[in-house]
């Protein structure tokens, strides 16, 4: 049973005669009678009660006529919904962002791409680099904003990815404290020092160690975490030296504490990742060809890398 010959039962019962049914589906009279034919043939019934000009539904055809509309009904929606999805009228987007996505504007990326496509749905998933990257790798996200490296993602062949910012990392101390004066700050000068450390899942954290095992000197931790907020206010309140991003140390500006550049130019990188495989797919596809030329505003007008750690 095919389903253009369904469409064919349905013309038939509607105008109640081959001949007219044929004229309207644009084919011969002969081949949609055939066709009727080989489908009561496979089912084993007629369907049709055949009169000299015309045509009645059997007994078996009425019950069939009643599946065969919904049938084709059901197939036609069907067809309209996936048209609608290929069209980027229909569908969800699942995105992991990171937690600083709202200091950097990586929010504001989604409301522009969603006032192209009204009617797509979104389902953000906010959390740190490691999650994002491990949900998107079990295929529970479409894509995700994060933070690493070429060599990194390299390592991922089935990841497709593209850096899109990044900013140097800076220290930021409360205004009383000893170095708020100064206009740079060594990594050298924090031996024996209070320090706000980032997470340990951290790449930074891996980087503020090597260069602490590199100088040989051991600073006084006092707690470890990447929320910024949480970072800036300790900070700010002279617990200790805290790190941050320059551009989300900025966004947080206020009297009650400065910002030092490092002399260790240590930069954080944000890259949009997806899967290569899901790149034909309409939606995917699209929002990767809008992310990769979004006009993200650089926040270094040069790019220099790290300096290289020597043990």
């Amino acid at each position: 049973m095919q389903l253009q010959q369904l469409r064919y039962f349905l013309e038939i019962a509607k105008e109640k005669s081959i001949s007219a049914a044929a004229k309207n589906l644009y084919i011969s009279q002969p081949s949609l009678s055939q066709q009727i034919i080989n489908l009561e043939k496979e089912l084993g019934i007629s369907l049709l009660i055949r009169h000299s000009k015309s045509v009645s539904l059997s007994e078996a055809g009425e019950q069939f006529l009643v599946h065969a509309q919904r049938i084709v009904g059901e197939t036609t929606q069907l067809s309209e919904l996936m048209h609608k999805h290929s069209i980027l009228q229909e569908g969800t987007l699942r995105i992991g962002m990171l937690w600083i996505a709202g200091y950097i504007n990586l929010f504001q990326v989604l409301a522009d791409y969603r006032k192209l496509y009204t009617n797509l749905k979104y389902d953000l998933k906010i959390d740190g680099t490691s999650i994002l990257l491990e949900q998107l790798l079990k295929r529970k996200l479409h894509s995700a904003f994060i933070i690493g490296s070429d060599e990194q993602f390299e390592l991922q062949k089935d990841l497709f990815f593209r850096r899109i910012m990044m900013d140097r990392y800076v220290a930021v101390v409360s205004s009383g404290h000893p170095f708020a004066g100064k206009k740079s700050l060594s990594l050298r000068e924090l031996h024996n020092v209070p320090v706000i450390m980032p997470s340990r899942a951290s790449a930074f954290y891996r980087q503020l160690v090597q260069y602490f095992e590199q100088y040989h000197i051991t600073p006084a931790c006092i707690c470890e975490t990447s929320q910024s907020d949480a970072v800036v206010r300790l900070a700010a309140q002279n617990f200790g030296v805290g790190f941050s991003s320059d551009s989300i140390a900025r966004s947080m500006q206020t009297k009650e504490f400065r910002i030092i550049p490092l002399e260790e130019v240590i930069v954080r990188r944000i890259y949009y990742v997806t899967l290569k495989e899901l790149l034909d797919y309409p939606s995917i596809r699209s929002f990767t060809r809008y992310v990769t030329h979004y006009p993200f505003d650089r926040l270094n007008s040069e790019e220099k890398e790290p300096r290289k750690i020597t043990k």
